[in-house]
């Protein structure tokens, strides 16, 4: 299905690019494992969407020794259908580990797609390359259906509503609209928030992920144990990271 990703973005024009990102491009540049090189064969396109830059757009870039905004790119993946969310991660992953620029790096099929961002970090061994801090993606978003908290999400990541002092608080808009709408799959409402409660909602999704397949673990730990009270200290164990989570969902939902 032919979607229109900047009736989302609402990108100004000229930084629309709409080129192909040729396999060759990472075959030739980058140094990649011989599973990279399966992944990227499995790939049947590459498309650079668009480039958002002090020249394209006249929001300042932002250079430290750690960190560089002086470019966001926008990378759309597309892939064979039926694609799961771990699949699409993996190679929205790919594509953030050789690309140096901060990005947004979409992964889609023909009826659904996933957004992503990965906050990177300067390899100070070699300044040409990164390390990748953090990595946020949507779950699979359908294209021909969206709910209301998706619906706020895409105007929250609308150009007009970013916050647009300079590059990095443009990505970091992004950012925290993803932080947001994970917040909202667990609250069930889509909540505009400050940088600062974006920055603990984000740990606290951290906290109920881990705690989650911490269960996941107990669980497959009791299916194999034989002693009785050994089960019983599982179940307890797996009761106490339930009630955890609980008050962790509990604390999304709060508005302070």
């Amino acid at each position: 299905m032919s979607f229109n990703y900047n009736n989302i973005f609402g990108l100004p024009e000229r930084t629309l690019l709409n080129k192909k990102i040729t396999k060759s491009f990472f075959l030739k540049n980058f140094e990649l494992t011989a599973a990279e090189k399966k992944l990227l064969n499995d790939i049947p396109n590459i498309n650079w969407f668009a480039s958002i830059k002090q020249s394209s757009v006249n929001v300042s870039p932002v250079k430290t020794s750690a960190y560089s905004y002086e470019e966001i790119q926008i990378i759309i993946i597309t892939l064979s259908d039926n694609i799961t969310e771990n699949l699409a991660n993996k190679y929205i992953q790919f594509v953030q580990k050789y690309i140096p620029y901060h990005s947004i790096v979409i992964a889609e099929d023909d009826n659904y797609f996933m957004i992503n961002v990965s906050e990177k970090r300067i390899n100070l061994a070699d300044t040409n390359k990164r390390i990748i801090e953090r990595d946020l993606s949507t779950q699979l978003l359908s294209k021909l259906y969206k709910n209301e908290s998706i619906n706020t999400f895409f105007q929250v990541i609308n150009f007009s509503a970013l916050n647009k002092n300079n590059l990095e608080t443009l990505y970091k808009s992004y950012i925290g609209a993803i932080v947001q709408l994970k917040t909202a799959t667990v609250t069930g409402k889509f909540n505009l928030r400050g940088s600062n409660r974006t920055a603990e909602d984000l740990l606290t999704l951290e906290k109920i992920e881990n705690l989650e397949k911490e269960i996941i673990t107990l669980s497959n730990q009791i299916k194999k144990e034989t002693q009785l009270n050994q089960k019983v200290s599982l179940n307890i164990e797996i009761q106490d990271k339930r009630n955890q989570i609980h008050t962790l969902k509990t604390t999304l939902s709060n508005g302070h």
